[in-house]
């Protein structure tokens, strides 16, 4: 159990987004779920451009977008993970726009 906020935080994203995050790294669930800190990294750069002109950029980062949850969840080796808006929000890996979502 970690003591300080940043990775106890980072865990609990990877709980919360563990059947996405394990579906898209090719992983299981149960897996993420007993060890969060197991995910291995790519060394893609991901951008996400915010409704409000709002951008964010991390290294070493993957990214699950889920319009269910209107959420999109950012998971980074080093700087721990971060779910968003998707509302109007676009979704860079490298310089390849993989998601937009227009506004309804």
């Amino acid at each position: 159990m970690h003591k300080f906020p940043v990775p106890r935080l980072a865990d609990a994203v990877v709980l919360e987004w563990a059947d996405e995050l394990a579906a898209q790294i090719g992983s299981e669930p149960e897996d993420l779920r007993r060890s969060p800190e197991s995910i291995n990294f790519p060394h893609d750069t991901v951008r996400v451009e915010l409704m409000d002109e709002s951008v964010v950029e991390f290294r070493s980062a993957l990214v699950v977008v889920n319009e269910a949850k209107k959420a999109i969840a950012v998971f980074t080796e080093h700087c721990g993970h971060h779910v968003l808006p998707f509302h109007e929000a676009k979704v860079f890996v490298g310089d390849e726009l993989r998601y937009s979502q227009g506004s309804s």
